[in-house]
């Protein structure tokens, strides 16, 4: 659904190209957008969006902290396998640090 709006001509506050739109969706799809038009924005949209955003890419880089760390503890890698990885890890904390600071998402203790 993201996509087809994405590609439209959808104007929201546009009675016309809003008609226009819904009238290409089924019923489903219909209902679907109808109900997102009828809830209210939160007063604070941009703080809203800017804190999930936040949180996709905390949680973006926890994961890739994960797999770094998990990384680590094979047993077959090289020396310079392990550097970057050690290298990969201070990165990926550090750049969570800086997130969280920005954030009101917390950092889980590590």
């Amino acid at each position: 659904m993201l996509a087809r709006i994405l590609e439209s001509e959808l104007r929201p506050d546009d009675p016309v190209s809003l008609n226009s739109f819904m009238s290409q969706l089924t019923a489903e799809e219909e209902g679907l957008v109808s109900a997102w038009l009828l809830q209210k924005m939160p007063a604070n949209a941009i703080e809203v969006a800017e804190s999930w955003w936040k949180g996709l890419i905390q949680a973006t880089l926890r994961r890739q902290l994960e797999i770094a760390e998990t990384r680590m503890r094979l047993p077959q890698l090289t020396t310079g396998e392990v550097v970057n990885l050690q290298k990969e890890i201070v990165d990926l904390r550090e750049q969570l640090h800086q997130i969280s600071r920005l954030s009101s998402v917390p950092e889980p203790d590590r």
